[in-house]
């Protein structure tokens, strides 16, 4: 086991023009990310309420520059079976984007996603 710096990038896949929300799947259970590791579904949920436990849903900047103040996680959940637009199992959030320059560069493609900076236990997947 080891501690390890994680960075993933996360799609929108879903917004909200009048509120200014975008949401996105922070993190998807059992599939391989950039690095190929992954995650399993109680993983996820505990790294979600972690998040949440810990106050950090107001540390949202742009282009990690360390300025939390370009939005806030309004929203988060671990999505249900059935539900119609997230896996089930993921860990999904809402941001409210207030700043009108941030907003008009997702609603025209320019900004498309989430970069998610985390730390976590890695822990070696064990081979038949």
């Amino acid at each position: 086991m080891s501690i390890v710096k994680m960075k993933h990038v996360v799609d929108f896949k879903k917004s909200d023009a009048k509120k200014q929300i975008v949401f996105g799947e922070v993190y998807v259970p059992d599939r391989r990310d950039t690095d190929g590791n992954f995650m399993t579904a109680e993983t996820i949920e505990k790294m979600a309420h972690d998040f949440l436990a810990n106050k950090r849903n107001a540390e949202i900047s742009k282009g990690h520059d360390g300025v939390s103040d370009k939005g806030c996680v309004v929203e988060s959940f671990i999505a249900r079976e059935n539900d119609p637009d997230f896996i089930a199992g993921a860990w999904v959030v809402g941001v409210h984007v207030p700043d009108a320059e941030i907003w008009k560069s997702i609603e025209t493609g320019k900004l498309t996603g989430f970069s998610i900076e985390g730390t976590g236990e890695l822990i070696e997947e064990e081979t038949e």
